[in-house]
C-alpha cells in the first residue's frame, strides 16, 4: 500500500513502469523516474483510492474530508441532508468515509420502506396479461400460443432507485479497507433489496424524477451517483487494469462556487450560467469559457472563475489574471472575480488600463475562500464575495 497526500510538493512511489504510466494516465499527477528505480509525483491532482495490479495507492486530500462532504451537499443542492459532520474523522479515508455514510443514509432511508413502483415488462409467460405482443408472438413462436410474449405494468421493488442504491453499495463493499461497521451496513442494504437488479457496468445511469413519492430517497440516490461514477467521481475498472475511484476536488469546488453564486445571487433576479461558451476574436479561432457569468438583461454583468489551486508557480497569479482580463474585454464587463480554494494571501485587487470596456479600467479582483473555516463561515465568504460583485451592476 501506498500513501500520498494532495497539494504536497512531491511524494516518492515504488512501482512498476507499468504502473507509473497508469498513474499518468490517469491524470493524477505528473510522474518523473529517480536514478534508483523509484518515481516521483507531483500536482496531484485528485484524491481517493485505486488498486493497479497488486498495489493499493491511497490519495488523501488535503481538505479536511468532512469539508470535502460539506461542499459536495452545496455544489450539488442536496438539502441540508447532511448532519452527521462530527463523525467524519479528518484521520479516515474518503472511500471508508464514503462507505460509512451511505451505509447510514441506507438503512435511514429503508428504515421508512423499500420503495416501489410501475415497471413495463416483456416475457414470455404462459398466460395471458396486459397487451399481447402478436407480431412479435409469431415471429419467435412461429405461431405457437403459449408461451405468449407479453407487456405489461408491474408493481415492484426492482426500479430504477433502488437499483442505484443496491449497486452503489455492491461497489463500496468491493473496495478494500471499509470499517467493519460500514460493511455490515452496507450488507443489510444488499440483503434488503435482494429482489433488485444490479445496474450493468458501463451503461448509463438511469435518470431519477423526484416527487412527494419518493422525495425521501434523494440524498441516497446522490450518494449512489456519486459511488457510480456520476460527474466528479471516476469509476476505473474496466476501460483499465485500476479499480477503485478518484474524486477531482477541483471540480467538487467549482461546482460548489456555482451553486452559492447563484444561491446568493437570486435575489438580484437575472441568471448564473455556468461555462458560457463564447468566441474570443472576430473570426471565431478562439473559445473562451469562463466557470460562471450573471447575466440580466439580455447581457453578462458579472465573470467569475474559480481556482482550486494545489501547488503555486511561477505563473500564479499571472496566467489566471491574463484569462480573466480576456473575459472582462469580451464581455464588456468592468470587473472579473478570481475566487480562489486558499488561506494564503493573494492579490486582491488587479486594474488594468484598456480601451476595450468603453475605455474604462479593468479590475481583477482576487478572492480567498478558505475551506478548513466552518461552513457558516465559507458561506458567509460566498456571500460577500457575489454581493461585491453584483454590487451597482444591476
Amino acid at each position: 500500500m501506498v500513501e500520498v497526500t494532495e497539494g504536497a510538493p512531491w511524494a516518492t512511489l515504488r512501482v512498476s513502469i507499468e504502473q507509473a504510466a497508469e498513474i499518468a494516465a490517469l491524470k493524477i499527477g505528473s510522474v518523473s523516474p529517480l536514478p534508483n528505480g523509484e518515481w516521483r509525483i507531483t500536482g496531484i491532482r485528485k484524491v481517493g483510492v485505486i488498486r493497479i495490479g497488486d498495489t493499493e495507492l491511497r490519495i488523501r486530500p488535503k481538505t479536511p474530508i468532512d469539508r470535502l462532504f460539506y461542499l459536495l451537499s452545496r455544489g450539488n443542492q442536496w438539502g441540508e441532508w447532511f448532519d452527521e459532520d462530527a463523525l467524519l474523522s479528518t484521520t479516515d479515508t474518503l472511500h471508508a468515509v464514503m462507505a460509512d455514510v451511505f451505509g447510514r443514509w441506507g438503512e435511514r432511508v429503508l428504515r421508512g420502506g423499500v420503495l416501489q413502483g410501475y415497471e413495463e415488462r416483456h416475457s414470455a409467460e404462459p398466460f395471458i396479461r396486459g397487451r399481447w405482443l402478436v407480431t412479435e408472438q409469431i415471429g419467435r413462436r412461429f405461431g405457437m400460443p403459449l408461451p405468449a410474449e407479453l407487456q405489461y405494468d408491474e408493481y415492484t421493488t426492482d426500479i430504477a432507485a433502488n437499483q442505484l442504491v443496491r449497486s452503489a453499495a455492491r461497489r463500496l463493499l468491493s473496495f478494500g479497507s471499509v470499517p467493519s461497521h460500514a460493511r455490515a451496513r452496507l450488507h443489510r442494504i444488499d440483503r434488503r433489496l435482494a429482489n433488485v437488479n444490479l445496474l450493468t457496468r458501463g451503461d448509463d445511469l438511469p435518470t431519477i424524477r423526484f416527487d412527494r413519492r419518493n422525495e425521501r430517497y434523494r440524498p441516497l440516490i446522490a450518494l449512489a451517483r456519486l459511488v457510480l461514477g456520476n460527474e466528479s467521481l471516476e469509476y476505473l475498472e474496466g476501460a483499465s487494469s485500476a479499480s477503485g475511484y478518484l474524486l477531482n476536488v477541483a471540480a467538487v469546488f467549482e461546482d460548489f462556487v456555482a451553486a452559492e453564486v447563484a444561491r446568493h445571487a437570486a435575489a438580484s433576479g437575472g441568471e448564473v450560467v455556468s461555462q458560457h461558451v463564447s468566441r474570443l476574436d472576430l473570426m471565431g479561432h478562439v473559445t473562451i469559457k469562463p466557470d460562471l457569468v450573471w447575466r440580466r438583461g439580455g447581457r453578462i454583468r458579472a465573470v467569475f472563475d474559480a481556482k482550486y489551486k494545489i501547488i503555486k508557480n511561477d505563473a500564479f497569479p499571472n496566467a489566471d489574471v491574463y484569462q480573466m482580463l480576456a473575459y472582462c474585454i469580451r464581455h464588456n464587463v468592468p470587473e472579473g472575480h478570481l475566487i480562489y480554494a486558499e488561506g494564503e494571501p493573494i492579490p486582491q485587487e488587479i486594474a488594468v488600463q484598456s480601451a476595450g470596456v468603453d475605455g474604462a479600467v479593468v479590475r481583477i479582483y482576487g478572492h480567498a475562500v478558505d475551506l478548513s473555516c466552518p461552513p457558516l463561515e465559507i458561506e458567509a465568504r460566498m456571500k460577500a464575495i457575489t454581493d461585491r460583485a453584483l454590487a451597482s451592476r444591476g
